[in-house]
C-alpha cells in the first residue's frame, strides 16, 4: 500500500477516535471500525493516535480512546499474524512467550484473590498465601522483560520516529512497577496487618494490575510490535537485540 492510502487509513482511523471521544452510538462505530478492519494497519493506529495529540488531545485522553477502539476489536489478530510469521527463536517471539507467561499469572492472580476475599482467616503457612508468594515472585521477575523493552527495542523504534509510542508504553511500565511493588509489600507485612486491611488492598491492588498489564500487553502485541517489525528491516539489528536480550536473561526462565 503506497503512502496516499497509508494516510488516506490514518485520517479516517483519526476521525473514528474522535468520534468514540464524542460519545456516538458504539453499534454504528463498530459497524464502520468492521468496514475498516481489513485495511487497517498497526502504523495508520500509531499515526492516528500521534494526530489526536497535535490536535490538543491530552495523552491521558489518547490513552482512554485506544483502549476503547481496542474494545471494536480491529487488532485482535495482529499478535497471532506475529507469531506465525516470525521463526521461533526471534526476540520478539519470545517476548511474547513472557507475555503468555504474564497473562497465566495474571489470571492466576485475580482467581486466587477472589477465593482469599472469601476467607475469614489465612496464615503465612497457608496454600493460598504460599500460592499468592509464587505468582507475585513470577510477576516481579517482569522487571527483566521491561528492561528489555525499554533498553533494547524502545530505543531503534524511537530512531524511526515512534518515541511517543515508546513513551506511552513506558509510562504504563512505570504503574505497573508501582503496582507490583505494591504486591510485595502486601505480602512482606502480611503478619503485621489485620486480614481484613490485608484482603482490602489484595483485592484493591488486583483490580487495578491485572486489566492494565492485560491492556499492555495487548497494545504492545497488536501495535508497537508490528511497527518495530516494519521498520526494522535489517536482520542484523535483530540479532543484536537478540544477543542484548539472551545477556539480559528472560523472566521466568530462572524462578
Amino acid at each position: 500500500m503506497d503512502r496516499t492510502e497509508r494516510q488516506k487509513n490514518s485520517d479516517i482511523l483519526t476521525r473514528l477516535l474522535k468520534r468514540i471521544g464524542q460519545g456516538e452510538d458504539p453499534g454504528s462505530l463498530r459497524k464502520e471500525a468492521t468496514r475498516l478492519a481489513p485495511v487497517i494497519h498497526p502504523t495508520d493506529f500509531a499515526t492516528a493516535k500521534r494526530n489526536l495529540i497535535r490536535a490538543g488531545y491530552s495523552a491521558h485522553l489518547v490513552r482512554q480512546l485506544s483502549s476503547a477502539f481496542m474494545l471494536l476489536g480491529l487488532l485482535e489478530d495482529q499478535g497471532a499474524a506475529i507469531k506465525a510469521k516470525l521463526p521461533e527463536n526471534h526476540v520478539l517471539k519470545m517476548v511474547m512467550a513472557e507475555h503468555d507467561l504474564v497473562r497465566c499469572f495474571i489470571s492466576d492472580l485475580q482467581q486466587l484473590a477472589d477465593r482469599i476475599d472469601k476467607l475469614d482467616n489465612m496464615t503465612d503457612v497457608d496454600t493460598h498465601f504460599r500460592r499468592l508468594s509464587h505468582i507475585v515472585e513470577h510477576l516481579d521477575g517482569m522487571e527483566e522483560h521491561i528492561q528489555r523493552e525499554e533498553d533494547v527495542i524502545f530505543p531503534y523504534l524511537k530512531k524511526h520516529g515512534w518515541a511517543s509510542l515508546c513513551a506511552t508504553a513506558q509510562s504504563e511500565h512505570v504503574y505497573i512497577r508501582v503496582a507490583v511493588t505494591d504486591m510485595i509489600d502486601l505480602i512482606s507485612e502480611f503478619n503485621n496487618n489485620k486480614f481484613a486491611q490485608f484482603k482490602a488492598k489484595l483485592n484493591s491492588t488486583t483490580k487495578y494490575l491485572c486489566p492494565l498489564v492485560r491492556k499492555h500487553l495487548f497494545q504492545e502485541e497488536c501495535v508497537l510490535y508490528p511497527i518495530a517489525i516494519e521498520v526494522i528491516k535489517e536482520s542484523s539489528v535483530w540479532q543484536k537485540m537478540k544477543d542484548i536480550c539472551d545477556e539480559i536473561g528472560y523472566c521466568g526462565v530462572h524462578l
